[in-house]
């Protein structure tokens, strides 16, 4: 398919292709859907195989954005931003300091925050450049840190799917495999071994398995082929995306999939199909909301308390989700879906509203 035809097809407002050659910088920034608000989304580097494959990324993050956001309150609309190219290698200030001027250029159309292979020092080389960094992502600014009230929101998310599963709402005593422990999955950990729960880990990267068993003893280490198949009551994905496959769902011994990675499932076929099986899958977009909660209402830093008190609520948006699906007798990420596609479109009709009338320069 065309890029206009993918752009059609997802409902993408604009999609931005920004090189620099003396940089090496090749990103790409999607803006799906800006009803709501300006797009708010990450930015994300990663050494994709194929350009294509950086822009399936842009697009399906970015759209899944505009859901999050939807589905959580805010006042924003979906973006998301693509760098591609080795974290580990290609990487300097120059490079960081070109994307910010891209940022810049669209004037806060799209308002952006660190992501996967983005750290805060990339951050305050792109903040040299651009204003359009959300308040959050401004190391300095805020007492809050995004990684963190992330995971506090899955935390919150998954005892919402212990209540719905089990009839309470606990992980103490449940045995959870948590895929990935990077920043969002090590504290994601932390929080769920201090409640009670049992935990299998793994991740590609070896040191950060032995960082968490050296905060937390007690956890298993599993091997990465090896996590999605462990008989568990929680399967917690928080790496990369696309891990539930029509070959995998149908091995899967869990009963509850709620993690930070987005796009999860590789098709919607699949979220039927686990659904189908009875395993209640959390909308990616809806429990990975915790960050995002910073700026639900205004752009501007949120304190540490505030920002706990909005990412606790990802347990009720989770409840009107289930409660919405078991009625409309649908699979939660459809539900989902329509809750956040009812109040764009409801939030667009107010906002046809002429409230500033055009200057007529007479």
């Amino acid at each position: 398919m065309g890029i206009f035809d993918l752009m059609d097809e997802h409902g993408h407002e604009e999609v931005m292709f920004c090189h620099n050659g003396s940089t090496g910088l090749r990103a790409i920034i999607a803006i799906h859907d800006s009803t709501l608000g300006p797009a708010l989304g990450g930015t994300r580097m990663w050494n994709y195989a194929t350009e294509a494959d950086a822009l399936k990324d842009a697009l399906h993050l970015s759209r899944s954005m505009t859901l999050q956001a939807a589905v959580a309150d805010c006042d924003t609309g979906g973006g998301m931003a693509v760098l591609w190219g080795d974290p580990m290698r290609d990487k300097c200030e120059a490079y960081f300091r070109a994307f910010g001027r891209f940022v810049e250029g669209l004037r806060g159309r799209f308002i952006t925050y660190g992501d996967l292979g983005t750290s805060d020092r990339d951050l305050r080389y792109v903040r040299r450049e651009t204003e359009y960094l959300a308040p959050f992502a401004t190391p300095g600014v805020s007492g809050t840190d995004g990684g963190r009230l992330t995971a506090y929101g899955i935390f919150c998310g998954m005892k919402a799917c212990c209540k719905m599963v089990f009839g309470v709402s606990t992980v103490k005593g449940k045995r959870i495999a948590v895929q990935g422990v990077g920043e969002v999955g090590r504290q994601l950990a932390r929080l769920l071994a201090a409640e009670g729960a049992e935990l299998v880990v793994t991740d590609i990267v070896y040191d950060a398995m032995k960082r968490l068993q050296d905060e937390v003893p007690s956890v298993d280490i599993a091997r990465p082929e090896e996590i999605l198949y462990q008989e568990c009551d929680i399967f917690s994905p928080c790496a990369l995306g696309g891990v539930i496959t029509a070959a995998s769902v149908g091995r899967l011994k869990c009963r509850i999939v709620a993690g930070s990675a987005y796009n999860v499932l590789e098709s919607d076929a699949v979220g039927d199909a686990l659904h189908a099986r009875g395993i209640l899958y959390a909308p990616d977009f809806v429990i990975s909301a915790g960050g995002i909660f910073q700026s639900a209402d205004r752009m501007r830093p949120a304190t540490e308390k505030e920002a706990n008190a909005r990412a606790e609520e990802i347990f009720d948006v989770l409840v009107r989700v289930f409660e919405w699906a078991r009625r409309a007798n649908i699979a939660p990420f459809r539900a989902a879906r329509e809750m956040a596609l009812e109040r764009i479109e409801q939030v667009g009709q107010v906002r046809s509203i002429l409230c500033k009338p055009p200057d007529p320069g007479l």
